[in-house]
Formats: C-alpha cells, sequence, structure tokens
C-alpha cells in the first residue's frame, strides 16, 4: 500500500472512530432526549417487521440507548486503536445501517423537514463503514505480536 493510500485509510479510520465516540459520548452525559426520538421513529417507522420491532422496544428505550451507547463506544475504540478494526467497522456498518432504517424510514417531522439530509447522514456512515471494513490492515494485535518476537532474544 502506498504511503497516499495509507494515509488516506488512516485518516477514514479516525473519522470514522471521532464519529461513534462523539455520537456515544452525547448519550454518556444525558440520555434523556433519546426517548422523545426514539419513540417518535419507532411509532412512524412505516417498514413492516423492522416497524414493529422498534414499536416494541419503546417502553424499553433507556435499556436500547444503552446499549447502542456502549457498542458505538466499543466500536468506535476499537477503529480508533486498530483493534480488530476491519471487524469493528463491519459491525459499525450494521449499527449505522440500523439507524438508518429507524430514523429515515419513518413518517416523522425531520424528514417532512429535510430527508435528503437526514438520508446521506446516516447512509453515508453505512459506506463509510463498509469501506473502513474492505481495508487491508493489519491488525493492532498482529503487529504487537510480531515486534515482540524480534525483540525476544532468546528464541533460537
Amino acid at each position: 500500500m502506498s504511503k497516499l493510500l495509507a494515509g488516506w485509510a488512516l485518516l477514514l479510520r479516525f473519522s470514522i472512530a471521532g464519529f461513534w465516540l462523539f455520537f456515544a459520548g452525547q448519550r454518556w452525559i444525558d440520555r434523556s432526549w433519546v426517548r422523545d426520538l426514539f419513540t417518535t421513529a419507532a411509532a412512524g417507522n412505516y417498514i413492516p417487521v423492522y416497524g414493529d420491532i422498534l414499536r416494541n422496544m419503546a417502553p424499553s428505550w433507556e435499556a436500547v440507548a444503552i446499549a447502542v451507547t456502549v457498542a458505538e463506544t466499543i466500536v468506535g475504540l476499537m477503529i480508533l486503536l486498530g483493534v480488530y478494526a476491519r471487524a469493528a467497522a463491519a459491525v459499525g456498518a450494521v449499527i449505522a445501517l440500523n439507524l438508518w432504517m429507524t430514523f429515515f424510514f419513518c413518517d416523522c417531522w425531520w424528514n417532512r423537514a429535510d430527508a435528503p439530509r437526514v438520508f446521506w447522514f446516516y447512509f453515508s456512515a453505512v459506506l463509510l463503514n463498509i469501506a473502513a471494513a474492505r481495508e487491508k490492515h493489519k491488525p493492532l494485535i498482529a503487529k504487537l505480536q510480531r515486534k515482540n518476537k524480534r525483540l525476544d532474544f532468546t528464541q533460537k
């Protein structure tokens, strides 16, 4: 991989990690705003089976918010640190797909106000996570193991 391509891959990885950590951080500080947002999206979601699942989960919105916050934090940290970053980006793509299906496919005020912005905000997160999942870089743990083997002078 050329240095320019490696630089772009690193920038992509740091940007995605920042995205997940920023939005997870919003909910670590205060989750109260999630209730209205999630219940509105669940009530207005018009994907047949998916909307029913969301409406059944709406009463336990706080547990959902905590689970998503923890998942986003773990994904962001793994991508940032390079620990199984490709797997973390794949999980991030699934989380982003879930957010896209929740918040774009609903009859909600934010879609009536600016549907293209809502679409591209979540869909671009799906695409960027897929791009990071396809990157060909070694996991940090593999690099550390290789480095430790080189430093071990007791091996013959």
